[in-house]
Formats: structure tokens, sequence, C-alpha cells
């Protein structure tokens, strides 16, 4: 009863609203809704010690003993490269791109800014190496076979591939148990099927936290998601999050709604009618039961620059993304980690992965007596999505798989 009496509120209050021409904030109801604090702030700006480490790379070049042993003479830069791999294939840790940007500080103005078509040339003198970029291939990128040109900014290379992360933009859904139970839900499709797909109508019912009314302007596409399963930490066991499985998107056609039909007594009265929505994507079979957040991706992931944490970060994996079945994780995978903006993570910061130490033999205390060796490196993990407990990594380099509790520290 009081969620219908909202409806109707909320129905008349749009209602209202645009009659009127006030703003929805006129109207006295402010609905927020939860959104990755990555996305709060720029993923563009430079930190003092990038810049720092940027005029000193530029005044001085950076050590010899700093370059990969295959580090070309010179390099053009291709569609389809990223910051990253330009990175890795000059210098032995990636992440340390602000000196390869400080290499050559006067051409490259904006470290975010690195453009197919452009030449570098890689010098060393006195025990230094410095990196140039070929005046000629800065400007314009000429689109071929047309005779059209488009500014290099329009071309400028992502920091990681996107085709790795673009699904894990859309799908993580880390909300409290109590923000889980107040997001709409599928009670049917048109056709009263169980199972869905692309192209199917369904109704969903909207929620006080979630109305489903696109009248005030309000977003109309959805993402899709699986009953969640709790994130828990590896040594607290606290839950900090609860994960939805990502199944498909889908977007309003037609607003929730009151109409008026007659009671047993001959009474107008007003009955809840749920919005229509139609599914767009889907990557697994759509279900009732399943429940829709707004769609929250992130447009401008490719901006971060790859640098370090705040010294002292440790942590842990917390799950391979979505997948119960599977015990191990290799490169080019997400993994879900206890580290988020409370803990100072941003997106682009860089991770190094540890791997626990095996248990051997130690003879000198006894035929049984076990030893425990140190963690070993094995790989980096590169931030792309974070929130304020939980954070979600690409899985960048590893030697051997990566695993549920393994150890996270920042580089040195």
């Amino acid at each position: 009863m009081i969620l219908n009496q909202f409806k109707k509120f909320q129905y008349n209050r749009v209602f209202f609203a645009q009659k009127t021409g006030l703003g929805l904030a006129a109207t006295s109801l402010i609905l927020v809704f939860a959104m990755p604090l990555a996305q709060a702030a720029s993923t563009t700006s430079v930190t003092v010690a990038q810049n720092q480490a940027a005029q000193q790379a530029a005044s001085q070049g950076v050590p010899v003993s700093a370059l990969n042993a295959n580090a070309p003479s010179s390099y053009t830069v291709q569609r389809g490269d990223t910051l990253w791999a330009i990175s890795g294939l000059y210098l032995n840790q990636p992440w340390r791109w602000p000196e390869l940007w400080g290499m050559n500080l006067d051409a490259v103005k904006n470290p975010h800014l690195i453009y197919p078509g452009q030449v570098l040339h890689l010098g060393v003198r006195d025990g230094y190496a410095r990196l140039s970029v070929d005046a000629s291939s800065t400007g314009t990128i000429k689109l071929s076979p047309s005779v059209r040109s488009e500014p290099l900014a329009a071309a400028a290379l992502p920091t990681i591939r996107r085709d790795l992360i673009e699904p894990f933009l859309v799908r993580p859904v880390i909300k409290d148990e109590a923000e889980l139970e107040r997001l709409p839900d599928i009670l049917s499709s048109v056709d009263d099927r169980l199972i869905m797909g692309v192209g199917d109508k369904i109704y969903v019912r909207g929620t006080d936290q979630l109305p489903l009314s696109t009248r005030d302007g309000s977003p109309k596409q959805f993402s899709i998601f699986r009953q969640a399963k709790p994130l828990r930490d590896p040594e607290t066991k606290e839950i900090l999050g609860y994960e939805g499985e990502y199944v498909g998107q889908a977007r309003i056609v037609r607003d929730e709604f009151f109409e008026e039909v007659p009671d047993r007594r001959g009474r107008t009265v007003e009955e809840y009618r749920p919005a229509t929505l139609e599914i767009t994507k889907s990557v697994s079979d759509v279900r009732v039961g399943d429940r829709l957040d707004l769609l929250t991706e992130d447009a401008d992931y490719s901006s971060f620059v790859p640098r370090l944490p705040p010294p002292e970060t440790t942590g842990r994996v917390i799950s391979l993304y979505a997948d119960v079945s599977v015990a191990n994780a290799t490169s080019g995978q997400v993994v879900a980690v206890n580290l988020g903006t409370d803990d100072g993570i941003e997106a682009g910061q860089v991770l190094q992965i540890l791997k626990k130490g095996r248990l051997s033999r130690d003879r000198e205390n006894g035929p049984n007596a076990r030893i425990r060796l140190p963690d070993e490196p094995n790989g980096v993990l590169l931030m792309f999505r974070v929130f304020e407990r939980v954070s979600y990594g690409l899985i960048m380099d590893n030697n051997d798989p990566v695993t549920v509790g393994d150890k996270l520290t920042s580089p040195e």
C-alpha cells in the first residue's frame, strides 16, 4: 500500500513538474543513485609526483638500467597500440610511464596523448636514455582512403585494450544487502516465458529507490544482473559488498503507471502497472527474478595514467569475477580486490601480485619440519574500476595462476 502510494506520488510529481515547468528538485523529492566513486573524480589529472618524475627525466633522461633490454631505437606508433604496451616496450616497469613521458617533456605535453603515426626515437648518452618524438609525425592523421583529417587527440591511444575490460565497465554491482533489495526486479516476460533474450520485452516493477519513469529525463538504460554474491575479505571474513553477475542490458519502452479501473463495488480505483522494457544485450539467459540497476559505464576509462598506489598499500584478491567454477586466473582476466577509495586506490594504479611462498622441508629441525619460503612476485594488476571498499583490476602479466587470497602490494 505504501509502495503504491509512493509510486502514485512519484508519477504525479513528474507530471506536475512537466506541466508547470518546475524542476523536479522543486517538488521536494530527491532520489540518489549509487555510482562508482571512481567516476566522481577526473582520472586525467597528473599527480605532483608524476610531474616531478617527468621533470627529472626531462632534464637527464632515465638510467639505461631502467630500459627494456629489447627497447627499439625507433618505433612507429600503430593503431591498436596501448600506452601500457608502449611503456613496456621501453621500460622494464610499464607503470613508470611518467618517466617515459618525461624523456620528451617538450614534445609530449600531455601524458595521455600518444598517437598512431608518431615515430619514437631512443637515444642513449652518458648512461642515460631519452625518448624523442619525430616532429614531422605530429599534427593530424590522414584517414585513408578519404582526404579528411582528424585531430590527433581524437585518436590518442588508450591505456589498455578496451575489449579486455569493456564487459566489466557495466557488470560489477557493489551494494550493501539493503540496497540490493530495493532495486527493481523482473516480474514476467510479455509472452509469459521464464527465460528471455535479446529483443524480448519484460515487465519490471520499479522501487522507491529506482522508479522506472523517463518523464523527468531519467536514464532509460539498465544493467540486468543475477542474484548477487557476497564479497568477503579473505582474512577478516567481513562482507565488503555484493557482486551481481551481469546477464544483459535493457531499455525502457513504456514507463510504469497507474490506471483507473472499477472495483467490485463500481467505484473507481487506481491500480499500478509495471514498466515495459526491451532486452538489448545478453550474455546469458535473462530470467524472472533478475534485478536491474542503472547502467554506469565510465566512458573515460582510457585516460588514466599507469602509476603507483600509496606507499605500503597491501591487499588481497577476493574474487575471480562472476565465475565460481574457476579457481585460477591469468593475464587478461579480471579480479576483485579488498581495496577501494577508502584505501587511496584510484583507476590506473598498479599493484604487484605476490604468490604465496610454498612450504619446504626444514632438515635442520627434523624430518617432518617445514619452513615457509618468501612470497614471490607473480605479475601486476592494473586497477580500472574502483568502489569504496572493493575494486576491479585487470591482470596484466603473470607467471603462475592467480587465486583468491593472493597478496597485493605496491610495486618496488
